[in-house]
């Protein structure tokens, strides 16, 4: 199997690879995923795994582990979450599944080998600190294939020894100043807390990376999406026809409405006409779900990203500050938070 179907497989709802397969949940319940435990670079199963832990949901579903097979059940739909693995002679991996409504199969997770690690840092000339991350990027285009040719004056992660760029067998090319039909590249030094990547005014393409954690000697395993032309926002964002059917493409609804738990324990619906959810949003609680003033800290925004530490939130529903959603909210609180 290769490393990029792996990579595909793991993170970005299993697009592009041509292995996996699926099935529909029973409307509006919980889904499952199942898949082995691979090692990134040769993509060979690994059996013993020590562990295989679930977060970024609550409650925290079952995981059951079988030699290098593993079976997640009771996953809400529309989550993004992630999965640390460890295994003997393998650095503990981490990476994101996203699910929508469907059973997942045939996962592949990837797991980093201490050796693969220890060609990287002696190609590179790094010394990889016990107290901060590695980070892995797979950069692809819209399709989920490789992304070739991709400069790395096109995108940083401050303060890491990076980036480091892959030849097309995922072997390390030191003199290497752009990605190779790979897509790999490798971060050392990463500071921990969620991944930043950043990028400067001459950008020529617009990177997306999901905003995943980056711990002290864990090696973090990211799809990165790469799209042609410098990174841009929407602006003049309708409520009515932009924001609204977020709520329903999302499933949120599915948990903010009825007797779904985020309209029991959050007070908060997100169904019915757009005059209903605009009051939900900005009247009944003013300046806490919506804030026009710092539009970055309104609830409707961090409650279902990702954060560190973690809010009560029982799932990550926007990956990432580059989600298209998460985008649209941003600009029209920041356009006012408008009725309109």
């Amino acid at each position: 199997m290769c490393a990029r179907c792996i990579i595909s497989a793991a993170i970005v709802g299993f697009m592009g690879c041509g292995f996996s397969n699926s099935s529909t949940s029973p409307e509006g319940g919980p889904v499952a995923v199942r898949g082995q435990i691979v090692e990134l670079q040769s993509g060979v199963a690994v059996d013993p795994v020590t562990s295989v832990a679930v977060s970024g949901l609550a409650p925290t579903p079952k995981v059951d582990v079988q030699g290098a097979s593993f079976t997640i059940d009771d996953i809400p739909e529309d989550s993004a979450f992630g999965i640390l693995v460890a295994a003997p002679t393998h650095r503990s991996t981490y990476s994101q599944v996203v699910v929508t409504t469907s059973d997942l199969q045939d996962v592949a997770v990837p797991v980093v080998s201490e050796a693969f690690i220890t060609g990287l840092a002696s190609a590179f000339g790094a010394t990889p600190s016990p107290s901060k991350a590695i980070v892995l990027l797979h950069l692809v285009d819209d399709a989920g294939k490789s992304r070739a040719g991709v400069a790395g004056i096109n995108f940083t992660i401050a303060g890491t020894n990076g980036p480091h760029f892959l030849d097309a067998g995922m072997m390390p090319t030191a003199i290497a100043t752009a990605s190779s039909m790979s897509g790999w590249v490798v971060f050392f030094d990463v500071p921990p807390g969620l991944l930043g990547l950043s990028q400067g005014l001459q950008a020529s393409v617009t990177i997306d990376v999901p905003a995943l954690p980056a711990s002290a000697g864990v090696v973090t395993v990211a799809e990165a999406k790469v799209s042609d032309g410098a990174p841009v926002v929407p602006s003049n964002v309708s409520f009515a026809a932009q924001i609204v059917p977020i709520f329903a493409a999302r499933g949120c609804q599915n948990c903010h409405s009825g007797g779904g738990i985020g309209k029991d324990q959050g007070n908060l619906t997100l169904a019915g006409s757009a005059n209903l959810i605009y009051k939900e949003l900005v009247e009944e609680v003013p300046n806490t779900r919506v804030r026009v003033a710092t539009p970055e800290a309104s609830l409707v925004l961090t409650m279902p990203s990702r954060e560190d530490p973690p809010d009560a939130h029982p799932n990550v529903t926007f990956t990432g500050p580059r989600d298209p959603d998460y985008l649209k909210l941003l600009v029209w609180i920041r356009e006012g938070a408008k009725q309109n």
